[in-house]
C-alpha cells in the first residue's frame, strides 16, 4: 500500500480518507486474484493426489474407487434454512423406542396410563 494507515482516521481530510479507502480497494483486489490462484493451484494438487492415491491403489491390486455421485447439497442450500419450502417440519430419525413413552409395555405394568 502507498500509504501507512495510522491508528485512528479522525484527523485524517477526506481526500487523504479517499487514498486510504484507494489503497485498501486494491489490495482487497490483489489479494482477491491471489486467492484465485491458490484455489486452482489447491484444485489442480488435489487432482494429482488422487490420481497418486488411485494408481497406489491399482499397484496394490486394490478394488476400485466407486463412482463418486452428487451430494445433493447444493439443492438444500436455498437460503434460511426455512422448511416451508419443502412442505413442512423437516423429519428427524427417532432414536430409541418407536412407541410413544406413556404406551410402552413396561409403563402398562406400572399401572399408568396415558391422558389423551
Amino acid at each position: 500500500m502507498a500509504t501507512p494507515i495510522p491508528d485512528s482516521l479522525e484527523p485524517l481530510s477526506p481526500s487523504d480518507l479517499i487514498g486510504v479507502v484507494r489503497d485498501l480497494i486494491g489490495e482487497v483486489g490483489r489479494l482477491r486474484a491471489e486467492n484465485e490462484k491458490l484455489s486452482d493451484a489447491l484444485t489442480k494438487l488435489k487432482a494429482e493426489h488422487q490420481a497418486a492415491k488411485d494408481e497406489l491403489a491399482r499397484l496394490k491390486k486394490l478394488p476400485p474407487r466407486p463412482p463418486q455421485k452428487p451430494s445433493g447439497m447444493d439443492k438444500a442450500t436455498h437460503g434460511g434454512g426455512d422448511n416451508k419450502s419443502r412442505g413442512g417440519a423437516p423429519s428427524h430419525r427417532r432414536r430409541g423406542s418407536q412407541l410413544p413413552a406413556l404406551r410402552r409395555p413396561h409403563d402398562r405394568d406400572r399401572g399408568l396410563r396415558a391422558r389423551l
